[in-house]
C-alpha cells in the first residue's frame, strides 16, 4: 500500500502466513477512507480444493471431554481438521 506522504509499504513479499494477532492492517486502511493509504496490490493464496472428505461423528458425555477431544484433533492434525461443530 502506498501511505498518505508517498510511502510505499510492500507488504506482499513477506514468507508469514495471515494469523490474528497485531493490528487488523486491512481493516485499518480501509476505516480510514484513504488517508492513511491507499492499497495498490493484494496477493491472495488459494490452495486446490482437496478431493478427500473424512467425517466423523462423536459423542462425549461433558464438555470438558468435547474439549479434549477438540484440543487432541488440533494438536495432530493441524490444518488438515478445517471445521467443527459442537
Amino acid at each position: 500500500f502506498v501511505k498518505a506522504d508517498g510511502t510505499v509499504v510492500d507488504c506482499a513479499r513477506t514468507s508469514l502466513r495471515k494469523d490474528n494477532t497485531g493490528y487488523a492492517l486491512p481493516q485499518l486502511l480501509i476505516g480510514s477512507e484513504g488517508t492513511l493509504g491507499v492499497i495498490t496490490k493484494c496477493c491472495i493464496a488459494c490452495p486446490s480444493l482437496s478431493p478427500f472428505v473424512n467425517v466423523a461423528w462423536l459423542a462425549c458425555n461433558s464438555f470438558d471431554e468435547v474439549r479434549k477431544v477438540l484440543t487432541t484433533a488440533r494438536s495432530t492434525l493441524g490444518e488438515i481438521l478445517s471445521a467443527v461443530e459442537f
